[in-house]
């Protein structure tokens, strides 16, 4: 009777939200992926244990120095560990590196995958060699609800005190400008409020966002600096409209308000004229390439080459289309 192998075993440690989410997401057969409550002591000792037996480290987050985490692997030996780039620690490491931080050399030997083109066009700029790896995953439908018989906008603002960073700015501008388009905002911690015009309608975080992408008619993320947007993903697998201020198939790019009042303004009078229908163009994009499925087995053979290969190369290799298509595609 032959001996089943042993399971691959990966430690998962950084941001905890996602920390929490991806082992249960990437359960399979033959692998042993956990993770640890991030704070507290009684974490401390089993995590330190399987991280120095685990055959992968994954660290949700990247830096470019070495922090508690980074120096435990580094003190126990561990020679195969991926760093993955998010968001805004991309921010937080230019500015170190910027300052004239220098990048810690067992950092640089490492692996560095980021969630986006252009995130890790940002991460090699520092001297890091990094690829674009998708690890956010949308549900898929089998049926689409229609577009909503009211024309409405809405956006995500998760902290009244980053309104510039979120781009609501340019939200409240054209709100303004439009005062006959509904705009709803999500996200907003407790207690907190925003001075806006008579047609946006803030709203706190919501656990259930279904809704709010079925009353939609397009989601509109003017970030300045972003990950892969989950919201920006289900937009379109709702088969929603999404305004954008990265280039993404399905997705149209707007950087400033002008260009998003017109894209609006063009798009209200199709609603109004009957014409607009549902994005299939975005919605068939992030079906092939953002399934859940998709995903999994995606970053599941990622690891196993980097665990079996004796001398990993981190060369670009993107698993799914180019994330680009002009806008004008869409309609």
């Amino acid at each position: 009777m032959r001996r089943k192998s042993p399971a691959i075993r990966v430690l998962i440690h950084g941001l905890a939200y996602f920390s929490r989410s991806f082992p249960a997401f990437l359960k399979t057969e033959g692998w042993d992926i956990r993770t640890y409550a991030a704070r507290g002591s009684a974490a401390l000792l089993p995590m330190t244990a399987f991280l120095h037996q685990c055959d992968l480290a994954y660290a949700w987050a990247g830096r470019i120095t070495m922090g508690k985490f980074l120096s435990m692997a580094r003190l126990l030996g561990k020679q195969k560990l991926i760093m993955f780039w998010c968001g805004s620690d991309v921010l937080e490491a230019r500015r170190e590196y910027d300052a004239g931080r220098s990048i810690e050399p067992w950092i640089a030997e490492k692996i560095h995958w980021a969630g986006t083109p252009w995130l890790a066009e940002e991460v090699r700029a520092m001297g890091l060699e990094s690829e674009y790896v998708p690890t956010t995953w949308v549900p898929v439908f089998d049926s689409l609800d229609r577009l909503p018989e009211k024309f409405s906008v809405l956006s995500y603002l998760p902290d009244a005190e980053r309104v510039s960073l979120y781009g609501i700015d340019q939200v409240l501008e054209v709100a303004r400008a439009l005062p006959s388009v509904d705009f709803n905002i999500v996200g907003l911690r407790p207690g907190q409020s925003l001075s806006v015009p008579d047609n946006v309608k803030l709203h706190g975080w919501i656990a259930d966002m279904a809704p709010f992408y079925r009353n939609a008619t397009v989601v509109w993320r003017p970030t300045r600096h972003d990950g892969l947007s989950f919201m920006a993903l289900q937009a379109l697998a709702y088969g929603r409209y999404l305004m954008w201020s990265y280039p993404f198939t399905g997705a149209v790019t707007v950087k400033e308000t002008n260009m998003a009042r017109t894209e609006l303004q063009r798009m209200l009078e199709l609603h109004h004229s009957g014409q607009l229908e549902i994005n299939r163009i975005g919605t068939d994009f992030v079906t092939r390439n953002f399934s859940p499925d998709t995903i999994r087995d995606g970053i599941l053979s990622r690891w196993r080459k980097v665990v079996e290969s004796p001398a990993y190369s981190a060369a670009p290799e993107y698993a799914g289309e180019p994330a680009e298509k002009s806008s004008r595609q869409l309609l």
